[in-house]
């Protein structure tokens, strides 16, 4: 019991993530199982079996009392897990590189794959004929001139990053990559420091001229806030 839990007036005993059974859908669409790590402790349950038991206490009816029978219920009312159970994502056939055979390669696991491939949902486009659309034309209130575009690089200060001192040499420092064509115009210099202000926040950066920076658009780096795409507004800073 921890001191929120001794609180309460009722206690749920719901397993941990080690002790449970179920499926998992990534972001590329796969459905896989997952399978208990170590034994349920105590008298913990599935949170889904803690539902159904209460639902059962109120007259919802008495319901399946398997994982598996919860996903076949899932793959009936969800259109994207139709023809999936249990047995389909468990089934494995021989795949490239031989992870385990007798060559001993390692691909990543030493382990042969004895749990199952999964599943893939059908993408829209495998599923039948997707409707023609047409790219519409950029909005009447795009930035005029150069436009500013914040980048993302490794170690930007933040929130969190700032609190440790150990990667205070490693920061990525504000800095505004320019096109050279757009330097020429803005009258500045490579290695210059301006200040530029994105969504109504100003910030001092060093000026990069390059080849990197498509004309008409300024990458911004080093910084912590969230910026899409604004119109430039700078000024230098007198020495």
């Amino acid at each position: 019991m921890t001191e929120t839990a001794a609180q309460a007036d009722i206690v749920l005993p719901a397993q941990s993530w080690a002790e449970r059974e179920g499926t998992f859908t990534s972001g590329e669409r796969r459905v896989q199982r997952y399978y208990p790590a170590i034994q349920p402790i105590g008298e913990a349950r599935p949170d889904w079996q803690i539902l159904v038991q209460i639902g059962e206490r109120v007259g919802l009816g008495k319901p399946a009392f398997a994982a598996s029978l919860v996903f076949r219920d899932l793959a009936k009312a969800v259109p994207q897990y139709k023809e999936m159970d249990y047995r389909a994502l468990a089934r494995v056939e021989k795949q490239w590189p031989d992870v385990g055979g007798d060559d001993l390669y390692y691909g990543g696991n030493a382990y042969e794959n004895r749990v199952g491939l999964g599943m893939q949902w059908a993408a829209e486009a495998e599923a039948g004929s997707v409707d023609h659309f047409e790219v519409g034309t950029v909005a009447d209130d795009a930035p005029a001139g150069v436009a500013v575009v914040r980048t993302a690089k490794l170690f930007t200060p933040g929130t969190l990053i700032n609190h440790t001192e150990l990667l205070a040499l490693r920061m990525a420092q504000p800095t505004l990559t320019v096109n050279k064509d757009d330097a020429a115009v803005l009258q500045l210099a490579d290695a210059e420091t301006v200040t530029v202000e994105v969504n109504g926040k100003a910030t001092k950066v060093m000026l990069h001229v390059n080849g990197r920076a498509p004309e008409g658009v300024a990458l911004l780096s080093g910084v912590s806030y969230q910026a899409g795409i604004t119109e430039l507004k700078l000024s230098k800073i007198e020495e």
